[in-house]
């Protein structure tokens, strides 16, 4: 099940590292934007900051499954028990028919990160 949230993340690749936004989250991975250019394939390290819990959920491996119009899907590979426990609860918590901050949100908070 995915959940519509809008929370930042620091991003990190072979190529290079970015900030971007979730736009949607379940246990097994998320839809996100980007300020940098990543391709299907790509292996990634996330740092979700999730809304009123100080320390972020760390994803040490992921890889990017699919993108298409400036959005992209990655599928989380490996992450710790406990993180992988607070994603779980998080989804849980949210009704996935919730809508999230208007998209152009998610848009406004990268322009002000690349600023």
């Amino acid at each position: 099940m995915r959940v519509p949230v809008v929370y930042s993340a620091s991003i990190q690749s072979d190529t290079g590292t970015g900030e971007g936004v979730l736009l949607d989250l379940s246990p097994a991975g998320c839809r996100m934007r980007s300020n940098i250019a990543l391709n299907a394939g790509t292996y990634l390290a996330l740092r979700i900051a999730v809304a009123q819990e100080p320390t972020p959920v760390a994803v040490e491996v992921s890889v990017v499954r699919w993108c298409k119009d400036g959005n992209f899907g990655v599928e989380f590979l490996r992450y710790s028990q406990g993180d992988r426990e607070r994603v779980t609860g998080l989804v849980l918590a949210l009704p996935p028919t919730e809508t999230p901050a208007h998209p152009a949100h998610a848009t406004a908070m990268l322009s002000t990160v690349a600023s």
